[in-house]
């Protein structure tokens, strides 16, 4: 009995992430805000390994940039796995998950931990 309860439970999350996504403007809005954070998620991995490269090369172990690199990459790639279901939800190819309103949230907060961990860094070289 609890796992056809679950089984309703799950279909209902599916048609309430369907209506929420089938939208015209809905669809529009999410895809334009994942594609944008994809792109400031690239400019921001750029400036993070150009700074850490360049300017910064002595003062910025290894570690540090990896650590806000790859928060800032598991942004973009978090982004660009949401903006590949949103197409494959608008298209009817594939049921709508969970993770696209985790997205959302886990996304930006992946880039505003890395750029974070990025300036608490520069923070420490400065001082």
């Amino acid at each position: 009995m609890k796992r056809h309860f679950r089984s309703d439970r799950r279909e209902a999350k599916n048609a309430r992430l369907r209506e929420e996504y089938s939208g015209i403007d809905s669809e529009n809005v999410s895809y334009d805000f994942f594609k944008g954070l994809t792109s400031l998620s690239i400019l921001s991995l750029g400036g993070i390994l150009g700074l850490s490269e360049s300017v910064f090369i002595d003062k910025v172990t290894t570690w540090q940039m990896l650590v806000a690199g790859g928060l800032v990459a598991a942004s973009g790639i978090t982004a660009l796995q949401c903006q590949a279901d949103i197409v494959q939800v608008s298209r009817n190819r594939k049921e709508p998950t969970i993770w696209l309103r985790w997205g959302h949230r886990v996304a930006p907060g992946l880039l505003g931990g890395g750029i974070g961990a990025f300036l608490i860094m520069l923070a420490g070289v400065f001082s």
